[in-house]
């Protein structure tokens, strides 16, 4: 059998209380740090060290299957789908990077790192989706759980403006109830949000090591509060890696755009201490429209590379009901833009040693968007469900419905922007 070394690149993407001497001390050491002359090593690895780990995960594939299907004809069958999937996301180009961390490789933001059981875990998924042998999973990927609405940012993009700081609605025991309900049926990756998540960290921490082992974790953060202490415990409790929102690379400019006067200093210190305790460190971009030029995308990538970062994670910005809806939706003109941006920085050559760029929209305006309940949903700090962060209508709570019946409804109603995405058109 001929191993594709192509194969499953992008086969199946798409994924404590404040007081004022808390703030102060956060500050402070946020303040401390040399912020200008922050180097770290890249952790993207291409060319023939790629290239051995490509077969060696798509030979793992291959194995994988051959012991769950017992039969070479249905080995076959399954590796084909799989290629035409692939083939939706990104076409018929090659994936050029990997990301290494701390023993694992990592080609996309939202599949786990591999070799683990969570990769594992997400190859039966993707199997089941095809050939159904666990008719019990969900086949989700990864949901987005809110553990809190705190936060001492004020985001002019943020999509839980109404809901900030309100008083707090699930326990440390029911968002617990809510990660065992998911990982029983089989997600992968549970990233935890907010609000700023770290505002909870005793509780974050407690979350993650009570967890089943078989799902990566990834927070969604500002940097808020990831001093070097709290780094390390979300390590040791097995956080896999951190998400870290920076919407420009000049400081005055992104505390603008964060409604508040640390929020640079907080992203970098966070950085810094997230990379010694071995995280996955990537970045979120909210591509607003002042911010969308090449210089701007080509500058903040290089800041990115310089950072060490491994993924640059770009959204784009989606009409909220405190601002208004001309202030945010993109141009075609500027959709082509990042497009364009997006292609160039995955698949050129020239730029191999750049972090790689997840980009849903690409894909969503060609095959339909994987969220309500596809491959990934969101959860909110009630424990209702909803297709994602930005598309939000209650769809019943998970802590007081059967979570089957939730998932049917969310794909039922599919994307408020998007057609849903099909597997049968592969």
């Amino acid at each position: 059998m001929k191993l594709d070394n192509n194969l499953l690149m992008d086969s199946d993407i798409i994924t404590c209380c404040e007081t004022t001497k808390d703030i102060a001390n956060i500050v402070i050491s946020a303040k401390s740090e040399n912020i200008d002359q922050l180097t770290f090593k890249s952790p993207i690895i291409s060319g023939i060290q790629r290239t051995i780990i490509r077969y060696i995960y798509n030979l793992g594939l291959v194995m994988f299957l051959i012991r769950k299907l017992l039969n070479p004809f249905k080995v076959i069958y399954v590796l084909e789908r799989i290629k035409q999937l692939r083939s939706l996301y990104i076409g018929n180009r090659k994936k050029k990077k990997f990301v290494k961390s701390d023993g694992r490789y990592y080609y996309d933001l939202h599949i786990p790192g591999y070799p683990s059981s969570a990769s594992t875990k997400f190859l039966e998924g993707l199997l089941n989706r095809i050939y159904t042998f666990r008719p019990d999973m969900l086949n989700l990927q990864t949901i987005i759980l809110a553990v809190t609405r705190k936060c001492p940012l004020r985001c002019e993009h943020c999509f839980e403006w109404e809901a900030l700081d309100g008083k707090e609605k699930l326990s440390i025991n029911e968002l617990k109830k809510i990660i065992q309900i998911f990982q029983d049926k089989g997600v992968t990756q549970i990233q935890i949000s907010g609000g700023e998540p770290l505002m909870r960290i005793d509780d974050v921490v407690e979350l993650i090591r009570s967890a089943k082992p078989g799902t990566d974790f990834l927070l969604l953060t500002s940097g808020y509060n990831l001093t070097p202490n709290n780094a390390r415990r979300l390590k040791e409790a097995g956080l896999t890696g951190l998400t870290i929102s920076l919407d420009h690379f000049q400081p005055h400019l992104n505390n603008k755009i964060k409604g508040h006067a640390s929020a640079y200093n907080w992203a970098m210190s966070a950085i810094k201490n997230a990379h010694k305790a071995k995280l996955v460190v990537s970045l979120s971009l909210c591509s607003i429209k002042d911010f969308l030029t090449e210089e701007n995308l080509m500058k903040y990538m290089e800041y990115a590379k310089r950072l060490g970062i491994a993924f640059v994670h770009i959204l784009e910005p989606r009409n909220i009901s405190h601002m208004n809806a001309k202030d945010f939706e993109l141009s075609e003109e500027q959709e082509n833009l990042l497009e364009n941006f997006y292609l160039k920085m995955n698949f050129d050559t020239k730029y191999k040693d750049m972090p790689i760029i997840t980009y849903h929209g690409f894909y969503q305006r060609r095959i339909g968007c994987v969220g309500a309940g596809n491959r990934y949903l969101y959860i909110d700090t009630e424990g209702d469900l909803h297709a994602c962060p930005f598309c939000r209508k209650k769809s019943g709570n998970v802590l007081s419905s059967p979570i089957d019946k939730l998932v049917e409804n969310l794909k039922a109603a599919g994307c408020h922007k998007y057609n849903s995405f099909n597997d049968e058109i592969a």
